[in-house]
């Protein structure tokens, strides 16, 4: 095999770019407390200063394999044989959580003293929120789902063309 036709194969693969082979739907639940007095925190529990705020928080979450990690020493063809073998990356997230804005819903039990919530709380809310998506995508499955129908697709791809495919991972 000649080190052009080699190039060719890879070319095709990293085409494709990013190969996204699953889609998880996730929700992570936040809870706060906390006591106030006209916005300000206080260390004790006075009545009436006591703030509970539940916020429930769905996003989508795209996993799959960077197939531009690929490069011409990761993939063998073996043309009498019809194999060929690719040093496949592990399968990753393609982007951060896409949090459903619309989606998000907020319950909040303010004390008579308490202040409501304000803007700036609903941004920290929201970055923890993505914190613990990202953790729930890597205690998902969602990954290891990605490098399995990454596989099958990519022996689907090459047997088109007349190939069998070998993953040895990386």
């Amino acid at each position: 095999m000649s080190k052009a036709e080699s190039t060719v194969y890879i070319e095709q693969v990293h085409s494709l770019s990013a190969l996204a082979t699953a889609e998880a739907h996730v929700k992570v639940v936040i809870e706060q407390k906390d006591n106030e007095i006209f916005g300000e925190k206080i260390r004790f529990n006075l009545p009436g200063t006591k703030r509970e705020i539940l916020l429930i928080v769905p996003a989508t979450v795209i996993a799959g394999v960077d197939l531009k990690a690929i490069d011409q020493k990761d993939m063998k063809v073996d043309e009498e044989r019809k194999v060929i073998e690719i040093l496949l990356p592990k399968a990753t997230s393609l982007q951060d959580p896409s949090i459903k804005m619309d989606q998000v819903r907020t319950f909040s039990n303010e004390g008579l003293l308490s202040g409501k919530i304000e803007w700036d709380e609903g941004f920290d809310l929201a970055a923890a929120a993505q914190e613990q998506l990202k953790q729930e995508v890597m205690d998902s499955g969602i990954l290891q789902k990605a490098d399995n129908n990454a596989q099958i697709v990519l022996k689907e791809f090459f047997g088109h063309m007349g190939y069998k495919t070998v993953f040895k991972r990386r």
